[in-house]
């Protein structure tokens, strides 16, 4: 009994001494973007580190070593009071068939003023003129938030960028890491496969430059512009920050995108919202799950978009597609009713989504093509029927249909018909099963959990005093050393010049020999 106790008092000592204060500045109101940060924030707090938070999401209930701090901007009440006509022209920009190299660009616009209202709130004026300790800062800067990157500086502690989804130019820059143009499709490309041809790669080549020179002359300054002009004057340049930062943990893995290279610094993590204890279903839900003996059809459009603002006749031509299938059918929405709904289709405001996916009776999942929700699906095994608005949506549906694990509904063409039409292609070809089942076992087949990833690499960070040894040489070099155009013009002058004197010198050999010849040919006559 005492070498048990002595143990538990050694393992509790052991976990204590790693114990580090963590500031996470997480203020973009993008529910689906804190589910990503929140899920390390927790994998963290669970292994003992204190965690201070200032973010528009409260935890539930009060824990220990656990501080949150709420920050809202007006950002976050203007997307709350978004029409459908503003989802409908953004999501007509987002699902065009041409690339579009200032995609980035609308973030931007968005979050610029947001991270302007951040530095002039009070909790977070009292928090850079407080005398407060972190040993590591946690922000999300690489969603146009560089700024944040300044609170590792006031506080001297490393800095680490989480990102909801998959490495984009910038962060590859800024991490040096390979662009990989040839083979991996920047977001705003609407490339769909990464097997391109030649007409593809120069769209994307276009998308990939476009946005670099955007996010260096426009983006950074902008960032910087904010810094200067709240309360930090004397902090170091948004180039120097970005420059500084020790890792990335970023939304990836081969199973839900396509395969890339990463440098040491940048971490994949992606699953580490799926909770391994996953919330049981309600009674109601789980018996009308159970009895759907012809399988259950899910639908959900997230959290962005509320079906509420949807026009009458686009929600008429989901009730009476429905109303044909012999399946059951879960809608999740924050209507009361609906119209002319049939008996199959149950109304529901908030489901356990991974549980509803993970029952063996779940066939298909119709979703807005979010990060999240498709690897959700993924996880579980289940296709999709892909009906995408905005930001990341169009390239993970795109990439589900490449995949062959779902089909895409395009948004400006919904009707009773295409919906009718998306199900039953999925529903009637095995082989849209086959392939997600094989992505999940990949998904499941990795040497740790992703929450396990992630605590490890952010302790990590923490031993080796910030592990700057993890970044390349690359975010050392200009863009023109990096792709070898000096070394390239080395080898063309020198080329050059050698062909020059090569040129000169058969040139003065046969011009002498021509006047020798000459010189002959008049002794002759």
């Amino acid at each position: 009994m005492k070498t048990v106790f002595l143990w538990l008092l050694l393992l509790s000592v052991v976990g204590c001494s790693f114990s580090a204060r963590i500031l996470a500045m997480a203020p973009f109101p993008g529910k689906s973007h804190y589910i990503f940060v929140s899920g390390i924030i927790k994998a963290l707090h669970q292994r003992g580190h204190h965690i201070v938070e200032y973010s528009p999401y409260p935890p539930s209930k009060p824990l220990a070593n656990y501080t949150h701090m709420e920050v809202h901007t007006e950002f976050e009440k203007q997307t709350q009071n978004w029409t459908f006509e503003q989802f409908a022209q953004v999501a007509k920009l987002s699902n065009s068939m041409w690339p579009n190299p200032f995609g980035f660009i609308n973030v931007w616009w968005m979050t610029n003023p947001m991270c302007k209202e951040i530095f002039q709130h009070e909790n977070i004026k009292n928090l850079i003129n407080s005398k407060e300790h972190f040993d590591l800062v946690i922000t999300e800067s690489s969603f146009g938030q560089e700024s944040m990157l300044v609170f590792g500086n006031r506080f001297g502690a490393p800095t680490i960028t989480v990102q909801g989804f998959s490495s984009v130019p910038a962060l590859n820059r800024d991490a040096g890491n390979a662009l990989s143009i040839a083979t991996i499709p920047e977001m705003a490309s609407f490339i769909a496969t990464d097997n391109m041809t030649f007409v593809e790669r120069l769209f994307n080549f276009v998308s990939v430059i476009c946005s670099l020179l955007l996010y260096h002359n426009y983006q950074l300054p902008a960032q910087d512009k904010i810094l200067r002009e709240n309360y930090i004057q004397d902090a170091p340049s948004i180039g120097e920050l970005v420059g500084n930062v020790s890792l990335y943990l970023i939304n990836s893995h081969p199973a839900v995108e396509y395969p890339r290279p990463y440098t040491p610094n940048i971490i994949p993590i992606a699953g580490i919202t799926i909770s391994p204890d996953r919330t049981p279903l309600p009674k109601d839900l789980k018996k009308f799950m159970d009895d759907a003996k012809e399988g259950v059809v899910y639908f959900s459009l997230g959290t962005v978009v509320p079906v509420h603002i949807l026009p009458e006749e686009l929600l008429q031509a989901f009730v009476s597609a429905f109303k044909k299938l012999p399946q059951k059918v879960i809608w999740k929405t924050d209507l009361e009713s609906i119209p002319n709904l049939s008996k199959n289709v149950m109304l529901t405001k908030w489901v356990p989504q991974p549980g509803v996916l993970a029952h063996p009776n779940c066939v298909l999942f119709m979703t807005h093509g979010g990060a999240f929700s498709q690897q959700e699906a993924i996880h579980a095994g289940v296709p999709t029927v892909g009906i995408a608005f905005f930001g990341d949506q169009p390239a993970n549906v795109k990439f589900a249909e490449h995949r062959g694990i779902g089909v895409r509904l395009a948004f400006d063409s919904i009707s009773e018909e295409t919906i009718s039409t998306a199900i039953n292609t999925v529903l009637k070809n095995p082989k849209y099963k086959e392939n997600v089942q094989r992505l999940s076992r990949i998904f499941h087949d990795r040497p740790m959990t992703p929450a396990d990833s992630a605590v490890f690499w952010v302790e990590y960070v923490l031993r080796h005093g910030g592990a700057h040894h993890l970044r390349s040489a690359a975010t050392q070099l200009s863009w023109y050393q990096l792709a070898l155009l000096d070394v390239l013009a080395a080898v063309v002058a020198v080329i050059v010049i050698l062909f020059l004197v090569l040129w000169k010198l058969l040139s003065l050999v046969f011009g002498r020999k021509g006047q020798k010849n000459v010189s002959t040919s008049k002794k002759k006559n």
